[in-house]
């Protein structure tokens, strides 16, 4: 039984993993690294990307994707980070797969699929969510943002702030409070951008991750047909708790490609930089920064690779997709800042691009709820669970 249960979870790539995750790293370096577009999105590589077929992962066939596994996809999107310097244009692809997309193959009626999944799989249409508001940030469900009961229709107001892909999305899944009393609840609608009332801010300048344009969008009286929503109605929390988990792990898995191709770039850097006489790697605070690196990579990924495995095994990721949000995101702006010191003042130039990767890391740590938060569930989980239970 044990050896039958140690074979379940093994995390050896097989050989079509092995090399599509290849195909993957070789298609990013060569058609998605336009320095021109490093701070600003490109239509012309969402074409590309579109045209890779990558965007319908898990998507099923039907539809136009690919319907591989969960385990696929996470092998996938962290050869994304690691062929893809483009840190913003790949929050903008997890963004539309993961957040809009995949909520709507997951939880849509067929009437919704069919409407909406096979132009999302192309990239027709590029997804966005809209959960946060200028005053409920973490605290998702204190959100004001209304749907009210007209005929055929729900009618929203309000307003969402922060909206990633904002800008140029087509198709926004939008949370909405449809009850007050005695319980609040929310539920989720399925929008087209180009209905009455939906209005798009100015893209936000923000520090970092500048390729994904990011905005406020406002809805005033917007008229959404009862088929376009989400899921059921008054269940909106069960979509949004299922769309923090898929955030909170693929959202970060691209991190993993990214700390392992800095790391790699500090290999190089710590060979052929000389001080003293003799390359740096031969001083301990280099090389163990770098050592580093390693043992936080190898980390991410297994616990990246065990949550793909629970996924598809249909098993509940949610305390996992936290532990490893929070992981990842220190120890991928820790990778940064530790090769900004072995790059010394290069490492502070824009040549080196080493400072565009400090600015685009420091955002994980706030995106997908906060790290504070993501330690509070843990806690909450941890303290509830049962003495020697793992």
């Amino acid at each position: 039984m044990i050896e039958r249960c140690t074979r379940s979870m093994d995390f050896k790539m097989t050989p079509e993993q092995k090399e599509y995750r290849q195909a993957i790293i070789d298609f990013a370096q060569k058609e998605l690294n336009d320095s021109d577009y490093l701070e600003k999105f490109s239509w012309n590589m969402w074409k590309k990307i579109s045209n890779f077929g990558l965007l319908g992962i898990t998507v099923d066939e039907e539809y136009g994707g690919l319907g591989e596994s969960y385990t696929t996809a996470a092998i996938a999107l962290e050869a994304l980070g690691y062929g893809c310097k483009n840190n913003g244009f790949i929050f903008v692809v997890n963004n539309h797969i993961w957040v809009s997309q995949n909520l709507i193959a997951m939880y849509g009626s067929k009437v919704l699929k069919d409407k909406y999944l096979p132009i999302m799989v192309r990239g027709e249409s590029i997804g966005a969510i809209a959960i946060t508001e200028a005053n409920s940030g973490s605290d998702s469900f204190s959100m004001r943002c209304t749907a009210v009961e007209d005929g055929d229709y729900y009618v929203l107001n309000g307003s969402k702030m922060f909206i990633s892909n904002g800008p140029i999305a087509g198709v926004f899944v939008v949370f909405a409070v449809t009850q007050t009393e005695p319980v609040k609840k929310i539920t989720a609608f399925v929008i087209d951008k180009n209905i009455d009332g939906v209005i798009c801010g100015e893209d936000i300048k923000k520090m970092g991750l500048n390729a994904c344009p990011t905005c406020e969008v406002v809805l005033q009286n917007c008229r959404v047909p009862k088929e376009n929503i989400l899921g059921k109605l008054n269940q909106g929390s069960i979509i949004l708790t299922s769309a923090l988990e898929l955030e909170r792990c693929y959202e970060f898995a691209p991190h993993v490609g990214v700390m392992q191709r800095i790391m790699e770039r500090c290999i190089e850097q710590a060979k052929s930089r000389k001080q003293f006489g003799q390359a740096i790697e031969n001083y301990q605070a280099v090389s163990h920064k770098i050592s580093e690196m390693r043992i936080s990579l190898d980390l991410s990924r297994l616990m990246l690779y065990k949550i793909g495995w629970l996924r598809d095994s249909r098993k509940s990721s949610f305390m996992e997709t936290s532990i490893f949000k929070v992981y990842v995101s220190e120890n991928y702006i820790k990778t940064c800042r530790d090769a900004m010191q072995l790059f010394g003042a290069y490492g502070y130039t824009s040549e080196y691009e080493i400072e565009r990767e400090l600015r685009d890391a420091l955002a994980c740590s706030i995106y997908s709820g906060t790290n504070e938060m993501q330690k509070n569930t843990i806690y909450r989980w941890q303290k509830n669970a049962k003495v020697g239970e793992i």
